[in-house]
């Protein structure tokens, strides 16, 4: 299908950058808008702290880093995402294909069907039986509201049951696996596989020893969590979209499920 739409996702408010950084920003989209026009593309702008409703469009282009990506994934079905890294010697860009040097050449490839997006599974996440209309691209954390306080809760998976105290647990997907997991101990793997990776955070066992601590999920399959607190959270990509999960609540995970299409 011909791309003639294109949404590009930015952040308008940039205050909390070095003013070097803020002025490569500015640049950079100024450059992509004007790219954008010279292909005679009809384009939307988005700014990411604004979102509203899912985005229609042929093409989402992402002016930022990882987190703006992030951002425009939890409003995106199936319209692939473009992602720039507009300032890269400051940004982290994992999941941005293309840097103010080379999104044009990147983004005629991409217009002219050169390049195809890669489908990166996204994970799911149900509080009792309502699902979360979030998808995580990246990760989830389940934890206290209070980051110091014990998490205490079930953990189930498959006909394995535990009842566990920690600081929370970690649930990522591929393209999360070199986030925060990686640094808790977990282990990075294909950002394209189905399958979920957990970990627990700084598991009590105190005169015992869990057995659900660490492991994959297949495509599908199921981990519950059952509160036995108050104050639990569940946090997904972050901190900016969270869920107060009460006591003897279910929160189901599951990924491998409705894919984002990513250029990389």
């Amino acid at each position: 299908m011909p791309i003639k739409q294109v949404a590009v996702v930015t952040k308008f408010h940039i205050r909390d950058l070095r003013q070097a950084t803020r002025h490569i920003h500015r640049n950079t989209l100024k450059a992509v808008l004007s790219t954008l026009e010279k292909y005679g593309l009809d384009i939307s702008l988005i700014d990411r702290v604004q979102f509203k409703k899912t985005i229609r469009a042929d093409l989402v282009i992402t002016v930022g880093g990882d987190g703006t990506v992030l951002a425009a994934s939890h409003f995106v079905k199936q319209t692939p995402i473009f992602g720039i890294n507009s300032a890269p010697m400051t940004s982290t860009g994992y999941l941005c294909v293309a840097n103010p040097k080379n999104f044009e050449r990147l983004l005629k490839r991409v217009l002219a069907g050169k390049q195809k997006p890669l489908s990166i599974p996204r994970l799911e996440v149900f509080i009792n039986r309502k699902r979360i209309p979030f998808l995580g691209l990246n990760d989830l954390l389940f934890a206290c509201r209070l980051q110091g306080e014990t998490a205490r809760y079930t953990l189930q998976i498959g006909h394995r049951r535990e009842f566990q105290k920690s600081s929370g647990i970690w649930v990522a997907t591929g393209a999360g696996s070199t986030a925060a997991i990686l640094s808790a101990g977990g282990k990075p793997f294909s950002m394209t596989s189905a399958k979920l990776q957990y970990r627990v955070r700084e598991p009590f066992q105190y005169k015992i020893r869990y057995r659900l601590v660490k492991g994959f999920l297949n495509a599908g399959q199921k981990m519950t969590i059952l509160p036995d607190m108050s104050h639990g959270m569940i946090f997904i990509d972050g901190g900016k979209i969270h869920y107060h999960v009460p006591k003897h609540a279910r929160v189901t995970v599951r990924g491998g499920l409705r894919p984002l299409k990513l250029f990389l």
